[in-house]
């Protein structure tokens, strides 16, 4: 006869325990029942429905992530109220439903896991049409409160409960997707360039992009313009042999200038003009003289020494090159005045908004 063999441990599923622990961090108990799929009770639980009444594509882990980022979208009263204060029985929450899906995506998109931590149910169709940078106005009523959501994640306890549940969910979806079906949540999980963006061409190197700086006291270190944080004091480190990210581009030389010719068009507001500039004399007609000073006017936000290819496009030549004002004379190309014009025009990649 088989002794009875004594049960002292039980399997637990490491990416729930870890948004389980995620959210008692941060002050919210996780009860499981069928009353609800997921739903709060106002004060400090969120209950999720156990694992047989969730759909194929759901997880406790996703769940409460997904209720996490509705508190972080809720006005402070509405964090008070069951269910965050929706309804959802009508079109009058969609806003907060929508403004919860873009700050969860934004949040999962640092760590590759937008397609892992996808929203459900009925809102997979939303989930699926959000833009790249979900955070980016672009007209949606729901993006001011997304980005409201977004200010409050990056501060404490938020921010470090957050990133280290993320962290910890994208470390074990890198262990499991090799081995997952093409049917798996966890093939879902996409490898992310070092700084968090996501990859780039394959035979790209950080070496050779346009983004790419030397700078430091002492021995100057590479670092990347584009992952800067506004509110760090330097740009993170970059090792030259890694793989680019997907907002590679290649170095700007001065032979691009007559099909770039951003810096002379609606990146910035005016020329200054010196007082020895031969500009002065010898199209005085041009300059403008007013709170700014003398300066080359842009209208329609083109120099007006410009010359423009058909339809106003390239190539972009400067008619008076060999009287240029200093400001022109000292622009680098390549650098980042450069750079944030080719932004400002469209013809560079810009930093997922709140990075």
């Amino acid at each position: 006869m088989i002794p009875e063999r004594p049960i002292t441990h039980r399997y637990e599923d490491p990416v729930d325990a870890v948004w389980v622990a995620c959210a008692e961090r941060i002050g919210y108990r996780i009860r499981r029942a069928d009353d609800v799929y997921a739903g709060f009770d106002g004060i400090d639980t969120i209950t999720i429905a156990a694992g047989a009444a969730l759909d194929p594509d759901d997880s406790l882990a996703q769940l409460i992530f997904h209720e996490l980022c509705h508190a972080l979208v809720a006005s402070d009263d509405a964090r008070k109220r069951p269910d965050w204060g929706l309804e959802n029985v009508d079109d009058r929450d969609l806003v907060s439903e929508h403004a919860c899906h873009r700050l969860q995506a934004a949040l999962a998109d640092r760590f590759g896991l937008r397609g892992f931590m996808a929203a459900t149910t009925q809102w997979r169709p939303h989930w699926d049409a959000l833009p790249a940078d979900p955070l980016d106005d672009d007209g949606d009523p729901a993006v001011p409160r997304a980005r409201l959501g977004w200010t409050r994640a990056r501060k404490s306890p938020w921010r470090e409960a957050l990133d280290e549940a993320l962290a910890a969910t994208a470390a074990i979806a890198a262990a499991i997707a090799p081995v997952a079906g093409p049917d798996s949540l966890w093939s879902r999980w996409t490898p992310l360039h070092p700084l968090g963006s996501p990859l780039g061409p394959e035979d790209a190197r950080c070496a050779d992009c346009a983004w790419r700086f030397a700078a430091g006291p002492g021995y100057p270190v590479d670092r990347c313009r584009q992952h800067r944080d506004p509110g760090a004091p330097v740009a993170p480190r970059i090792d030259p042999d890694w793989r680019a990210c997907a907002r590679f581009e290649p170095p700007v030389r001065d032979a691009d200038c007559a099909d770039c010719g951003a810096c002379c068009r609606q990146a910035f507001h005016l020329v200054p003009v010196s007082r020895r500039s031969p500009l002065l004399t010898s199209h005085r007609a041009w300059i403008v003289r007013d709170a700014h000073g003398a300066h080359l006017p842009r209208p329609d936000g083109f120099c007006v020494a410009l010359s423009r290819g058909p339809e106003d496009g390239p190539p972009y030549l400067c008619t008076v090159y060999d009287e240029r004002p200093k400001s022109c004379r000292d622009f680098p190309v390549g650098g980042d005045h450069c750079l944030l014009a080719r932004q400002r025009v469209g013809l560079s990649a810009k930093a997922p908004w709140g990075r």
